[in-house]
């Protein structure tokens, strides 16, 4: 690997105003070239970005030799291919959530990163969001008691034109803002449901404007999902334990975010600009090749956070209790 790790971005959407402005603030990084689905696309957010080259195709970004990891930031039933064709041409790969349609094709990812020893990773971005590590430890440390229950659900209103509800783009509530509160439970749980109920709201276009779920954790714990396309913004997490509860309070806009953290006896604000998590995700992932992790960890919660995601559609559709994996 290079002593700068040079980066292509694929997609031109919203999100690379703070996931590609990350890699250029990113220390030992260069974010240098952006493809969109056509030259003009790609001239535009390379002009907008300050982002050296540009190319015709997706294709012509992933054949460029300089290019060392990419950014994929496309929409969702693109990931799966482009993810592989990128690790095939050689590239480490950060790929927006959620990391694929179904864990079959999540696994087809993972195992051609581990066959060409490459990173792959999902970008989560509030993993790198001190509130979340802080929470988690405060909980670890006993604030809480035992955790037992998690309710969580993150919510907004999407204007008819918006690209989450095209069912044929990976569009849907769980896709794009429910896989939050799935793996915010698995991560507080520190566990993977073992099993899961799930009811699903279908909407005029095909997919899922509103969902509601309940995974099953060892030890009889709980977690309460939902996530909706039509109702007010917002999101919240409770976390419920055996001699108290510690809550998450957001406060946001296009340039603040702030997280309330309250437990029995204690508050705690975490604020940070929109840009610096999507930075310090980028410096995990580059500091992960340079201690010589290829593609473990990332790579495999991926994969069970996409059999999850499976198994709640699945519950749905059979309308009974479905095992995970």
């Amino acid at each position: 690997m290079t002593a700068i790790m040079r980066w292509g971005v694929l997609g031109t959407g919203k999100i690379i105003a703070r996931g590609g402005r990350a890699i250029h603030e990113a220390e030992g990084c260069v974010w240098l070239g952006v493809a969109g689905r056509n030259r003009e696309n790609s001239e535009a957010a390379a002009r907008t970005y300050g982002v050296e080259r540009s190319y015709d195709t997706y294709r012509e970004l992933l054949d460029d030799p300089d290019i060392d990891a990419v950014y994929i930031a496309l929409l969702t039933h693109l990931h799966g291919e482009w993810a592989v064709a990128a690790l095939e041409a050689g590239k480490h790969v950060l790929l927006e959530k959620p990391a694929g349609l179904n864990a079959a094709e999540v696994e087809r990812i993972a195992a051609t990163a581990r066959a060409r020893g490459l990173l792959f990773r999902e970008a989560f971005v509030w993993r790198h969001q001190e509130a979340y590590s802080f929470a988690q430890e405060t909980i670890r440390e006993g604030a809480i008691g035992e955790l037992g229950h998690i309710a969580a659900n993150f919510t907004f209103a999407a204007d008819p034109a918006n690209t989450r509800l095209v069912k044929e783009w990976g569009g849907g509530a769980l896709y794009d803002v429910g896989c939050y509160p799935v793996a915010w439970s698995r991560y507080f749980m520190e566990a993977e449901p073992h099993a899961v109920d799930a009811s699903f709201e279908w909407g005029a276009t095909g997919v899922d404007t509103r969902f509601v779920g309940t995974l099953h954790f060892p030890g009889g714990r709980t977690a309460q999902v939902g996530a909706a396309l039509d109702l007010a913004g917002g999101s919240a997490i409770a976390l419920v334990g055996t001699k108290g509860r510690l809550t998450f309070g957001y406060r946001v806009d296009n340039e603040t975010l702030t997280i309330t953290i309250s437990w029995p006896g204690g508050s705690r604000d975490f604020a940070t600009d929109r840009v610096t998590p999507f930075r310090r995700q980028v410096d995990s992932f580059v500091l992960a090749l340079r201690s010589g992790e290829a593609s473990a960890q990332g790579t495999h919660d991926a994969v069970l956070q996409a059999r999850v995601l499976d198994a709640l559609f699945a519950s749905s559709d059979l309308q009974r209790r479905v095992t995970v994996g």
